[in-house]
């Protein structure tokens, strides 16, 4: 594989597993910001999951727009890197967060690094293979998106009591593998293999 792929997949490692823990950990850690409970039998508990899908809308929202902002960046790897740190922005500050409509802002920046992650990692990938290898290679990268979800789903369970066992340091988490994410785009070396017909 080109070295593109390894260097692209490694920024999807943290990416990923920074998602897999938004999935797992946002009721809980509203519930307890927001809505200053961690009885997953309250009522307020309850309220605090329906929110989550009103967030996971706005953060697809915010998807979509930052999706019609990022083809007018020349360089792949600048807009890269600035949507995952928006969204790093975006999970970081849900640790200080305390109303349900300021969170829209937290998940509006998420929805950046979102548009991001589903656009350029196969954008950069296949301007770097010949259209001979494309297939496998494409099937391979996909291991990039589940192999990081089951490391961190594996070792979540480790990482809670560690960071205080307050879900929204998880989200925390998240924010800082972003950041690790944007990092490692520098590593990135965007190159242009010749297409074949």
């Amino acid at each position: 594989a080109p070295r593109t792929f390894w260097t692209v997949g490694l920024v999807q490692f943290f990416c990923w597993a920074a998602f897999l823990y938004m999935w797992t950990y946002t009721p809980g850690a509203i519930a307890d910001t927001v809505w200053g409970t961690t009885d997953t039998n309250s009522e307020a508990y309850q309220t605090a999951g329906n929110w989550v899908g009103v967030l996971f809308t706005v953060q697809a929202v915010g998807s979509v727009l930052w999706a019609v902002v990022i083809p007018r960046f020349k360089s792949h790897k600048t807009v890269y890197v600035l949507s995952l740190l928006l969204g790093a922005a975006g999970f970081i500050s849900t640790l200080f967060v305390t109303d349900q409509y300021v969170l829209f802002i937290s998940f509006l920046l998420i929805g950046c690094a979102w548009a991001a992650m589903l656009a350029l990692p196969f954008t950069i990938l296949t301007n770097s293979i010949s259209g001979k290898n494309m297939g496998t290679y494409l099937g391979l990268f996909n291991g990039t998106i589940c192999v990081p979800q089951i490391c961190a789903a594996a070792l979540g369970g480790l990482i809670l009591p560690l960071l205080g066992g307050h879900q929204v340091n998880m989200l925390v988490l998240g924010g800082v593998l972003l950041v690790a994410g944007a990092l490692s785009v520098g590593l990135v070396k965007e190159t242009y293999a010749e297409k074949e017909n």
